[in-house]
């Protein structure tokens, strides 16, 4: 079965724009991750569909336009190909 869980954005991670400070995104998760993403306090999604809903919920800007992406949580010091892990704090 594939899963999926929502990382700091590879805009930002890899390229460091600041435009992409707050976004996420999605990761597809390899075997045994799934367990290492929940330690880490992040959400592991069952379906892309899931994982895509949750990815736009989180990445809606803050305020009026040109508002950056704010995720409404933190990335957690644990990396899964990379990518910091999203936690929502909602």
């Amino acid at each position: 079965m594939t899963e999926f869980t929502l990382v700091r954005h590879s805009r930002y991670a890899e390229g460091a724009n600041p435009d992409y400070e707050g976004a996420v995104e999605i990761l597809e998760l390899g075997t045994g991750e799934a367990s290492l993403v929940r330690s880490a306090g992040g959400t592991v999604f069952a379906t892309r569909q899931a994982a895509e809903l949750a990815e736009h919920l989180a990445n809606q800007p803050a305020g009026p336009p040109p508002a950056r992406a704010s995720a409404p949580g933190f990335f957690s010091s644990l990396r899964i190909g990379g990518a910091e892990v999203y936690v929502d704090a909602r």
